[in-house]
């Protein structure tokens, strides 16, 4: 059974993943699909509570993003790294990652895309504003070390309109 939690309740668990082995980001309603995230950003922006989510245009999750207004986060324990390695290197346009990794698809509370029902901990976002990571307007050093062939990611705002933890 999942509690809903302030949102900051589940700050040090998000980055303790993020920091470690990642997290995953779904998106899809018909068909969700799952893709390890490794980089995230939770605070206030608009006097909102926000995760910020960084996804390149040749994620198939990319298409899922400006096809829904909703993504969900959901933290891994820590013995899903197999299916961490799975979402962060295959493409849900060749599998079925949540067949492929035996995900069970809990039906969002206060959205339509699912979570993993395997993690303990889920933030339901709904995007409120997204924009891309300009070549020029970024750090040389950052570039070269992270977009070495292009390839920048756009930046997803989501308003986390639900926290929710598996309860004890």
């Amino acid at each position: 059974m999942l509690k809903e939690i302030d949102f900051l309740d589940g700050y040090s668990q998000l980055i303790d993943a993020l920091r470690g082995r990642g997290a995953f980001l779904v998106t899809g309603v018909e068909k969700p699909n799952a893709m390890t995230i490794g980089w995230a950003s939770l605070g206030l922006i608009w006097s909102k509570p926000i995760l910020s989510v960084l996804v390149r245009p040749s994620r198939h999750s990319f298409l899922l993003m400006n096809s829904h207004e909703e993504f969900v986060v959901s933290v891994p324990p820590s013995e899903m790294n197999k299916q961490l390695a799975v979402c962060g290197s295959r493409s849900g346009r060749d599998i079925d990652k949540f067949s492929e990794c035996s995900f069970t698809a809990g039906a969002g509370i206060k959205v339509k895309v699912p979570h993993i029902e395997e993690c303990p901990l889920h933030f339901e976002c709904k995007i409120v504003h997204k924009n891309n990571v300009e070549a020029d307007r970024l750090s040389a050093a950052i570039a070269s070390q992270y977009y070495p062939g292009g390839d920048f990611h756009t930046i997803y705002y989501g308003e986390i309109i639900g926290a929710f933890k598996k309860e004890d």
